[in-house]
């Protein structure tokens, strides 16, 4: 009895450190963005900001170029997590009930891009899109989104619909679906908990992506937030309080999202396991 006491506070310490190691440097951000200049720079930094100011804030949404890259973001993460799911569920509807020949190697070689630092495929990008006249445009920067981000969400999205069982669809035809139809009305509503993921891991991967836009949308126009905050970093040094306002507010969309799709997520799991 003793020994599952020890255990379990064990677990209960190390998952306190481990939310703590993730939830401080947020809480952190949101105090530094609610502090003065003064208190920003104090040689004795505190926790708490005294006085509380909302100063940093209005800056920022003051800053015509970023409610701009702000609106940029909104933009193209949502056209890219629309895609992605569809096309996510699409592909992996298909090599997961149909078979063709190199359905295995095609599978396979979709990964490439993911198995490539990511540094290493700048020049490529940068090549094709601009031979395409797609550099510093919202098509190019979607497109480059999808590619990097597909590959996962088809892999994702395949291993849930090859746990699915296939009578249930053969029961669906017999009744006189047809394809589309046992995908759209059979399918999908019982892979909501993987539509879910997806779309949560395509959305945070165009909202947080810093390195490609950063070389491919040099015009202030089309620039997302994420490379927006760097410009906060200047010859003058780091303007650590509107930098920290304006990461708060990238952050809450993401938040919201993930929120809303993890409640679809559980709300799926559980529908799941209630009619298995």
């Amino acid at each position: 009895m003793k020994k599952n006491k020890l255990v379990s506070a064990i677990i209960y310490i190390l998952a306190f450190l481990v939310v703590a190691f993730s939830v401080l440097p947020f809480l952190w951000t949101v105090s530094t963005s609610l502090k003065t200049g003064v208190e920003v720079y104090s040689a004795h930094p505190t926790f708490l900001p005294h006085p509380v100011t909302l100063e940093n804030y209005i800056a920022v949404f003051k800053d015509a170029n970023m409610m701009k890259s702000f609106a940029n973001t909104v933009k193209i993460a949502a056209i890219s997590t629309i895609i992605s799911t569809v096309v996510s569920v699409l592909s992996a509807y298909g090599f997961s009930r149909y078979r063709f020949p190199g359905n295995k190697t095609l599978l396979t070689s979709i990964l490439f891009t993911r198995l490539l630092p990511r540094v290493t495929l700048l020049v490529p990008f940068y090549v094709t899109l601009s031979r395409l006249k797609l550099v510093n445009t919202y098509t190019g920067l979607t497109l480059l989104y999808l590619v990097v981000g597909i590959p996962t969400t088809i892999w994702l999205m395949k291993g849930f619909i090859d746990g699915l069982p296939y009578e249930v669809e053969e029961a669906a035809v017999v009744d006189g679906c047809n394809p589309l139809q046992v995908l759209t009305k059979v399918v999908v509503p019982m892979v909501k908990p993987a539509i879910a993921t997806v779309a949560m891991f395509s959305f945070i991967l165009s909202w947080n992506e810093f390195l490609f836009p950063l070389l491919m949308a040099k015009d202030r126009s089309i620039r997302p937030i994420a490379v927006s905050l760097a410009f906060y970093i200047d010859e003058s040094g780091i303007r650590w309080g509107p930098l920290m306002a304006a990461s708060v507010i990238m952050s809450v969309p993401a938040i919201i999202f993930f929120s809303v799709a993890q409640k679809h997520l559980v709300a799926g799991l559980s529908e799941g396991a209630v009619k298995g």
